[in-house]
């Protein structure tokens, strides 16, 4: 066997064995090894292609709007942020014609509320609102300054920067004004009694010093022993009624200082008598509207003008004044029809008197100016042989009982004509006292007999002579009365349909009856 010996001149040292194979004798060589990657390089090399990535994008997307406006067209979009941003640049933040450049700004986000230019715009308006108020403080224009402070808190400022400007505001304000002479001004108006003139009256130069100074102690005093003087005249006023003057005082102390101590009790107490007040007012106007109803007109507007006097805005008083006023315009027109001129022009006058824009006034003079004209077309040979007709007619009528009874052939009707023709005829006159004298003994005998519609049919022929309705008053009161008491006598016989049928016959002849409420009462509690 022959052994295989190594060429000496071949072998290798020991410094070059890297890179031999040295397998077993016969195995194919393999190729030299690569050298192995780092596992920190390639996380290095991902983190920055990350970087780079994320970069980019943001680059973009912080830059895309002035891209943007650098490829497109100039716009009016843009032309109102280049304005907007000229009017901070010159320092005008806001102007009320929309110039300023808040209000330009605003009127971009109005067209683009997403647009990122304009709202940091807003946010550099605010911060030079801030800037400008401390400059203007600095320089003493304190006017400026308050209104910046303003501009910033209306811009949502932050909170901190608005408490130390306005802090240093009050401070620089107080200041400069002169504190001590504002005082002693006060002082010498309180003791002269000045004390609500405006502006040199003790309470607005206290109001004065308290706004510079909310918390000087010599204001506040002076402030709370003249609102107090003035709540002791308020309770002067009310004791001597005098509930007017009482409420301007109370509005005035309410007005200076609603927390004064001694305010609660006297407003208790103008309370109390304001609600009196009202009371009484309610039952005045009731009183009038009844009178009214009743055809007392000369009662109801002296009591209509009594409620005016005191409260001249009352508008059911005025209302309640312009219907009498219409109601004696009418009465003047009917005075007029049957050629009484002369207390028609009274009526009229009255009218005048209460409500001189009343449109029955004029209704009235038209009539009456009617009656003057038919007066003069009489013809003269006729008129005697018709007034003796109507005269006899007149007398036969009140033979038979029918005074005011039937419309056109009554008693009443046929004097009416006849004074249209002769108001000073001798008959004439004669005649309507006959009239009076029998319409006044009907009444009397149809009362005393206990027959009431016939009485009340003898009341309206009495009404028909005295219009004015005062004369009328006691009789309405005497017939009433005996309608209550049959209307009693009907519910004590549960005769509920008669006792209601009385009841309302007493309402129409006296609505201010004393005893009307508590039949009705009783007439409700029985089912009526």
């Amino acid at each position: 066997m022959i052994e295989h010996r190594p060429d000496p001149e071949r072998a290798p040292t020991l410094g070059s064995l890297d890179g031999l194979d040295l397998a077993r004798p016969g195995r194919a060589a393999l190729p030299p090894a690569r050298p192995r990657r780092s596992r920190a390089g390639l996380w290095t090399a991902a983190i920055l292609f990350v970087g780079v990535l994320a970069g980019a994008g943001w680059a973009l997307t912080h830059w895309r709007e002035s891209i943007g406006e650098q490829l497109l067209p100039v716009s009016d979009l843009n032309q109102q942020m280049e304005q907007a941003r000229a009017a901070l640049a010159r320092g005008e933040l806001s102007a009320a014609d929309g110039s300023g450049a808040r209000e330009r700004f605003q009127a971009v986000l109005a067209r683009d509320p997403d647009h990122l230019g304009a709202r940091a715009g807003l946010a550099e308006v605010r911060d030079a609102a801030l800037a400008q108020a401390r400059a203007a403080m600095v320089a003493g224009d304190l006017t400026t300054a308050r209104a910046r402070l303003e501009l910033a808190r209306a811009m949502a400022a932050p909170a901190a920067d608005l408490t130390l400007l306005e802090v240093e505001l009050q401070r620089v304000e107080s200041t400069g004004a002169d504190i001590a002479a504002l005082l002693q001004r006060a002082r010498d108006a309180q003791a002269a009694g000045r004390l609500e003139q405006v502006p040199d009256g003790a309470l607005a130069l206290y109001g004065d010093v308290l706004r510079l100074q909310p918390d000087n102690a010599i204001a506040l005093e002076g402030r709370r022993l003249i609102l107090g003087g003035l709540l002791a005249q308020a309770q002067s006023a009310l004791q001597a009624g005098d509930l007017a003057t009482a409420e301007a005082l109370v509005a005035r102390v309410v007005e200076t200082d609603p927390s004064h101590l001694g305010l609660p009790a006297v407003r208790a107490s103008v309370g109390e008598a304001s609600a009196q007040r009202d009371r009484q007012r309610e039952a005045a106007l009731a009183g009038a509207s009844s009178a009214l109803r009743a055809g007392r007109l000369e009662e109801a507007a002296q009591a209509y003008l009594s409620l005016l006097a005191e409260a001249p805005g009352l508008v059911e008083a005025r209302n309640g004044l312009d219907d009498a006023a219409a109601a004696v315009a009418d009465r003047a027109a009917r005075q007029a029809a049957d050629f009484d001129f002369e207390a028609a022009d009274a009526s009229l006058r009255l009218a005048r008197a209460w409500a001189p824009d009343s449109p029955a006034i004029a209704v009235a003079e038209r009539r009456i100016g009617e009656s003057h004209a038919s007066r003069g077309q009489l013809p003269a040979a006729a008129e005697a042989p018709q007034l003796q007709r109507l005269l006899r007619q007149a007398t036969q009528a009140m033979r038979r009982g029918q005074l005011i009874e039937p419309p056109g052939d009554s008693a009443w009707d046929r004097l009416r004509s006849a004074a249209a023709i002769a108001p000073d005829d001798p008959d004439v006159r004669l005649a309507l006292a006959e009239y009076d004298r029998r319409a006044r003994a009907c009444f009397e005998d149809e009362l005393a007999s206990n027959r009431l519609s016939r009485a009340q049919a003898c009341l309206d022929a009495i009404a028909a002579r005295d219009r004015s309705g005062d004369g009328l008053a006691r009789e309405r009161r005497r017939l009433a009365d005996r309608w209550l008491a049959f209307a009693e006598e009907r519910l004590g016989a549960s005769e509920l349909a008669l006792a209601r049928r009385a009841i309302q016959a007493a309402q129409q002849l006296d609505p201010a009856h004393p005893g009307l409420a508590a039949i009705e009462e009783r007439l409700a509690r029985a089912g009526g």
